[in-house]
């Protein structure tokens, strides 16, 4: 949630998947019922699953999950002797929500898809998001001048965060309806499982809404303090009582949270697995975060930003941690116990930090380091995630969506394009090792990376007893491929995005089939979160939000 600093289709078009005439007649049901209140967004996508369930498609389809799925892509990815393996003309038997074998391809009676000239991946995995912002966030940002760029002058950013407030305040409906929108996306992309952090007690709800309805594998929090109360104790200035006054208030949060948590801990066959969130360190004491971590021990974890260093000095965050605490952020969190293994702790960013100092403290099994390339907007702040020297130390490492882009093949990509950029550039002055990543270093984060840090053996791998969570890509066609089966297929995500998806499914549920969403009608739910988003843009629009900005900035040379 990296914060720019600041001074001073066819709109009647029916759904591919449900069917033109069913979806048609849902339009006509609709407005017969104009004038009144509209569905709940989440009845909505009950009822699209129900439509393509009647085409064996969605989540409920009608096929017989117990008897066995044979997928036969041209490549791949599979898990052998605990490491990535590409395996040509090879069949993966999924069965009961479970790969049931991997074998090379021969004849068989089974249900069988076709799927030449694409890689078989496992379900990818983001290790952070803030899901419900992205479509409201995105397009407006992306022009923000970088903070960390030495000698240009400072000027106001667009900020985001504002969205996040009056998101928080919309009605259920309209909140599901923008949590939808970008978990419809998110799949698009094959991501199958999110490590959530949501800005609030009602987005994280509305999140397990979405995501139960979607069959997605999701870890939920909701951020504490809400979006509704961290904006005056973050943005305290030197008034440090603010944030002692806030915490009689953080612990009642806390509580909240957590009590909800308990209610949707395991459900859907343990898909749903909540963990804590502090929002962001510098509005906790160790008083708040002593509970969010005996929180996060009774669940699954805790999820965290270290962002404290973001942005030119003076770093606000950082100096009111010194200031209060007399340590910088990670040393801080370490003298508190948050890295002694005793709870699961996924950090994202990483920003500012010591290297020398602060990785060793990061290198454990507990830890894991999520980098997110299109954080605070895609191209707003390159190759500033120091990914590679995470790897150089050893640090477990996935990749998180953030908040703009729920595209993660773009995000693939961006993680190994900044990552070289950082490790070419400073490989010469760095004072840690570096690693400079490749596609493969990307993939293996996207899946083993993740899992690892879940602790789940059955996820982010295709091997026997592993669940079916599986994502195809096509790596052969326009643009991505050059019409025949690639020899080195990995290196052809590095010319995909998502719409190079085409199938995707969690626990062996079909959730994209043939590059279309099968469990919610994607013409009307683009149109609805259309209908929110002007909304809350034109709120915006209301308050100043859209502030000028130039087409680039000058950085002057150097001082010699």
């Amino acid at each position: 949630m990296g914060e720019v600093e600041q001074v001073s289709a066819s709109a009647e078009a029916g759904c591919a998947v449900c069917g033109a005439d069913e979806v048609l007649a849902s339009e006509r049901d609709e407005r017969s019922v104009r004038g009144q209140r509209p569905q709940m967004n989440a009845e909505r996508v009950e009822r699209d699953s129900g439509l393509a369930a009647k085409r064996g498609l969605g989540v409920d389809g009608l096929r017989d999950h117990s008897r066995p799925l044979v997928l036969s892509p041209s490549w791949v990815l599979a898990h052998v002797n605990d490491e990535m393996v590409l395996l040509a003309d090879h069949d993966v038997v999924v069965k009961d929500g479970r790969i049931e074998a991997v074998r090379p391809r021969s004849g068989t009676t089974d249900e069988r898809i076709d799927m030449h000239g694409q890689l078989l991946l496992p379900g990818l995995i983001s290790m952070h998001s803030h899901v419900a912002g992205g479509a409201a966030t995105r397009g407006y940002v992306e022009g923000n001048l970088t903070p960390m760029s030495k000698g240009a002058p400072l000027r106001q950013g667009r900020q985001f965060l504002k969205a996040m407030v009056l998101l928080e305040d919309l009605p259920d409906e309209d909140l599901d309806t923008m949590t939808a929108l970008n978990l419809a996306e998110i799949l698009r992309g094959g991501c199958t499982t999110q490590v959530e952090m949501s800005k609030g007690l009602r987005s994280m709800q509305s999140y397990v809404r979405v995501a139960r309805q979607f069959g997605i594998r999701g870890y939920p929090s909701g951020a504490v303090p809400g979006m509704k109360r961290i904006l005056p104790i973050w943005k305290r200035g030197t008034d440090d009582q603010v944030l002692f006054d806030s915490v009689p208030d953080t612990m009642a949060e806390i509580q909240q949270n957590l009590e909800y948590a308990r209610t949707i801990n395991g459900a859907d066959d343990g898909r749903i697995l909540p963990m804590m969130a502090p929002a962001t360190n510098a509005v906790h004491t160790p008083e708040t975060f002593a509970a969010m971590k005996a929180a996060a021990q009774e669940l699954n974890g805790l999820h965290i930003h270290l962002q404290a260093g973001y942005g030119r000095a003076p770093q606000p965050d950082k100096v009111a941690m010194n200031r209060l605490w007399g340590q910088d952020e990670i040393p801080w969190l370490h003298s508190l116990g948050i890295f002694d293994g005793s709870v699961r702790v996924f950090g994202a960013h990483l920003l500012g930090i010591d290297f020398e100092r602060d990785l060793p403290l990061l290198a454990n099994s507990s830890f894991t380091f999520a980098n997110c390339p299109s954080g605070t907007g895609a191209g707003v702040t390159p190759a500033q995630w120091p990914w590679p020297e995470v790897l150089g130390a050893g640090v477990n490492s996935g990749i998180g969506l953030d908040t703009h882009s729920n595209d993660y093949i773009e995000n693939l990509k961006m993680a190994v394009i900044y990552g070289r950029i950082r490790a070419d550039f400073l490989g010469d002055s760095t004072p840690v090792p570096m690693v400079r990543p490749s596609i493969w270093t990307a993939v293996e984060a996207a899946t083993l990376g993740g899992a690892r840090g879940l602790g789940r053996d059955d996820l982010g791998r295709i091997a026997v007893g592993a669940k079916a969570d599986l994502t195809s890509i096509d790596v052969s066609g326009l643009f991505v491929g050059v019409g025949t089966v690639p020899r080195e297929p990995l290196n052809h995500l590095m010319y995909a995005n998502g719409l190079s998806v085409r199938n995707v499914m969690t626990d062996g549920q079909w959730q994209v089939r043939d590059g279309a969403l099968t469990v919610v009608d994607e013409a009307r739910l683009v149109r609805d979160a259309g209908r929110v988003v002007e909304r809350i843009w034109d709120q915006m629009a209301a308050d100043g939000v859209f502030v000028d900005e130039p087409r680039s900035d000058l950085v002057p040379a150097a001082s010699r």
